[in-house]
């Protein structure tokens, strides 16, 4: 490639970004921003054929052409996307144990999305209902976006469904299956990777690891390794950690100081400690159980 077709793909991208950045920047909806690049597509199209005899400039318009195709391409289930949601509710979601009597309860979040025109219209109808609303966010585009982004990264295998690899993690870590990490990752209201550390450490409680008899709520993802790794909607963990009256949380060393101000804030009484693996974890169980 010559420096002249160079620099006509690098002016290209720079077309796509500007127009990206204000789609991002909610200034024009995901109908719009795939409208743009689609009639982009067609001038530029128009302006091949009607060059289609100048070899010199016929390349350069081909170039950028192909660019835009192909992230037309990218971007076209965004404008496949039919009255999407205009709010999020964060739900109170009862802390639950994987393995009875474990005392180890999994701390989770309940959402909803919404296409109401009002926060306030939304906690309404919710109220109705008689749900337990902890916060409720307005979806932006940039939500949309990443949205969009791991749905295509998972259709090419570019991406693996985070439940699915929590179980992984979780299974490598403990050397082996259990059935309680299966189970729930087959459940139906499982979302996100944040219940890796409740479940490890439920299965080495199984194993016979450790013994524990106090209500211990537990958040935090893990890796293969047993290192634990940050999470979302801690305000929201908190909340539910504290409505479901459990006196002691874990959470990731990475969260801590998240914690600690949201802690603060909510002036609640749970004892949250953070840890940054599970080893770490088993010997603050250890600890707790021998103080009481």
């Amino acid at each position: 490639m010559n420096k002249s077709s160079f620099i006509i793909g690098v002016l290209t991208i720079i077309y796509y970004l500007l127009f990206l950045l204000l789609y991002l920047q909610d200034v024009f909806n995901e109908f719009v921003f795939v409208c743009i690049l689609f009639l982009s597509l067609i001038i530029l199209l128009i302006y091949l054929i009607v060059l289609r005899k100048q070899s010199v400039n016929k390349r350069k318009i081909a170039i950028a052409t192909f660019i835009i195709f192909l992230l037309f391409l990218y971007e076209f289930p965004l404008a496949l996307i039919y009255n999407p949601p205009t709010y999020l509710a964060n739900i109170y979601k009862q802390p639950s144990e994987v393995l009875e009597g474990s005392g180890i309860f999994l701390v989770g979040v309940s959402q909803l999305n919404l296409t109401e025109k009002s926060k306030r219209d939304v906690i309404e109808i919710l109220s109705k209902q008689q749900a337990d609303v902890l916060s409720v966010e307005e979806v932006d585009n940039k939500m949309i976006y990443s949205s969009k982004n791991s749905q295509i990264l998972k259709l090419l295998h570019l991406q693996k469904d985070p439940i699915k690899q929590m179980g992984e993690n979780v299974t490598q870590y403990l050397g082996k299956e259990e059935e309680l990490v299966n189970s729930f990752t087959k459940q139906s209201d499982t979302s996100g990777s944040s219940a890796g550390l409740g479940l490890a450490l439920s299965g080495r409680l199984k194993n016979g690891d450790y013994q524990n008899s106090l209500p211990i709520a537990v958040t935090g993802a893990i890796n293969e390794n047993g290192e634990v790794l940050s999470i979302g909607y801690m305000k929201e963990k908190i909340q539910i950690v504290e409505k479901s009256v459990i006196p002691y949380m874990i959470i990731p060393s990475e969260n801590a100081e998240q914690a600690a101000a949201i802690q603060k804030e909510l002036k609640a009484k749970v004892e949250i400690f953070d840890v940054s693996n599970v080893d770490e974890a088993v010997q603050l169980i250890q600890h707790l159980n021998d103080i009481h």
